[in-house]
């Protein structure tokens, strides 16, 4: 009897100590956001500073959109040397973080690469959109609405991965009628930086050299899409041009409304900033990784990723996926 009482207590005493450091630990997470003006991080950031306080976890999350006062590298290295357990990280530029992640595991740090992932560095998990499933959505779209004409083809910033995955999905319904000379491609550019200013100009140098004749375009995103939109309003363009866009912005849906773009995908900031912090949680507390994916981010192995999927959103469907749903009200959308 007293070898059996010794190995229950012996039993407890392992059991509890094995809690402590799965479950019962203090977290601690660090994002650094290094993003342009999309209002998307604002949400975002409040979304994870939400899910932190729910699953009681210490969090502190730096956005910054211009690389000034601090640079990205700069918050990064704050946040490591506070002592964080993992670091979420959006890279401004995800050729050149390589200073950070080795700085990370320097400091026994995780890192989760979020919504662009890393390139050329081993990170711990990457959480994102399914970035290629998206754009073969958009260009099948394209493909459907305008199957001849003249169109542009705009790419996010050369230096954020998801420009390729998405234009690679897109090209599977747009390359066949552009080898098929179906399609006629005025313009064919990466938008440096993201920047709604320079996609303007862009656009409005193609068209006017194409005798201000343009069918379709294929914007990446909503901030995009509107610089489109101004720039056929600024040429005089009356006849309706099928732009796309990504992020379901209110302006954006506003302008599918008004027929001023075609299309938009819903992507659920909320259940992607909950997925980081529940997937950086896990990682802290040792825990198994939720993952459906794994990604070549062109370091020496594939990196484990946990993808979502989008809604695309015209103005058939608003009503059901985005007022419906509580997401925007029709008054929102309409005035």
């Amino acid at each position: 009897m007293k070898k059996i009482i010794c190995f229950a207590l012996t039993l407890f005493m392992v059991l509890g100590m094995t809690g402590c450091n799965s479950s019962d630990k203090d977290v601690k997470i660090g994002v650094s956001l290094g993003v342009g003006a999309a209002t998307r991080w604002k949400q975002e950031k409040e979304f994870m500073e939400t899910r932190a306080k729910e699953l009681g976890i210490e969090i502190e999350v730096r956005l910054n959109t211009t690389d000034k006062p601090k640079t990205q590298k700069e918050d990064c290295y704050e946040l490591i040397d506070s002592g964080i357990d993992v670091l979420i990280i959006t890279p401004r530029d995800v050729n050149k973080v390589g200073d950070i992640i080795e700085y990370a595991k320097k400091k026994n740090v995780l890192v989760i690469s979020y919504s662009r992932i890393v390139i050329g560095q081993e990170i711990d998990l990457y959480v994102g959109y399914d970035s290629t499933k998206l754009g073969q959505n958009m260009g099948q779209y394209l493909a459907e609405k305008v199957d001849h004409g003249d169109y542009i083809f705009l790419k996010g910033d050369i230096n954020d991965f998801n420009t390729e995955l998405v234009h690679t999905g897109a090209m599977k319904y747009l390359q066949p009628l552009r080898d098929n000379n179906k399609i006629n491609v005025i313009l064919d550019e990466y938008v440096k930086g993201w920047n709604p200013a320079t996609a303007k100009q862009m656009v409005k140098d193609a068209i006017k050299k194409n005798n201000n004749k343009v069918d379709a375009i294929l914007a990446p995103n909503d901030k995009i899409a509107q610089a489109c939109a101004e720039a056929l309003d600024e040429l005089g363009i009356k006849s309706y041009v099928e732009i796309t866009g990504m992020d379901a912005e209110i302006d954006a849906l506003k302008r599918i409304n008004d027929g001023k773009q075609g299309m938009t995908f819903y992507l659920s900031l909320k259940d992607l900033a909950y997925a980081a912090i529940d997937a950086a949680n896990d990682l802290a507390q040792d825990n198994d990784l939720k993952t459906n994916a794994r990604i070549d981010n062109k370091s020496s192995t594939k990196v484990n990723a946990y993808l979502i999927n989008g809604q695309m959103i015209v103005k058939e469907n608003m009503k059901a996926q985005i007022i419906d749903k509580g997401i925007y009200t029709e008054d929102q959308v309409t005035k």
